[in-house]
């Protein structure tokens, strides 16, 4: 399998399996490197998991940062 397919399959996994769209995946040699954002570091976890179940082995490297969603402040005007 080439490189491409391998990192297609995972981000398929991420997708269908975590519901995270916006995870970037690059597969380099036995390693699969995850990076995007996600709100929670159960979020994460599960990114890394979906991903895990279809690395076929490959090690992975989990770059997912975890963002804070702040409460705005006060009542947003619309005009």
């Amino acid at each position: 399998m080439t490189e491409g397919y391998v990192s297609a399959h995972i981000q398929e996994s991420v997708a269908h399996h975590a519901h995270e769209l916006g995870i970037r995946v690059d597969v380099r040699g036995d390693v699969v490197h995850l990076s995007g954002e996600v709100m929670s570091e159960d979020r994460r976890h599960a990114v890394e998991e979906a991903a895990r179940a279809a690395a076929e082995g490959r090690r992975i490297c989990n770059e997912v940062h975890v963002t804070s969603a702040i409460e705005p402040e006060g009542e947003e005007t619309l005009s």
